[in-house]
């Protein structure tokens, strides 16, 4: 029972790890963006061509960070009417979640 207990508390302090790196990548990244004194300054900072600190932050914390966070609460299966089962990834979520935008000849 204490070891059941053990895996538990092991298991939400991952957990709470993973928050708080990608908690930590937002921080860094507010912090960039915090230098500037107006939108303008803003804007050049988002720019990666212009700042390059900011695609680094993004590319080797945030993104990272957030595709542990994914990958941790996938099954490892999911369910397909051709295969049966197909391999789950958090690039399978990512495509999931975009829909494509209606044009503005279809909006009335």
């Amino acid at each position: 029972m204490a070891e059941a207990q053990s895996g538990t508390g092991q298991l939400q302090e991952q957990k709470k790890g993973l928050l708080i790196a990608v908690s930590a990548s937002v921080d860094k990244i507010i912090s960039h963006f915090g230098a500037a004194r107006n939108l303008v300054q803003k804007a050049q900072l988002g720019d990666s061509r212009l700042s390059p600190d900011v695609g680094h932050l993004v590319l080797t914390t945030l993104c990272p960070a957030l595709h542990a966070l994914v990958a941790d609460g996938l099954k490892p299966f999911r369910k397909d009417l051709i295969t049966g089962q197909r391999r789950s990834s958090p690039w399978s979520v990512v495509e999931a979640s975009v829909k494509p935008e209606r044009s503005a000849s279809h909006v009335k």
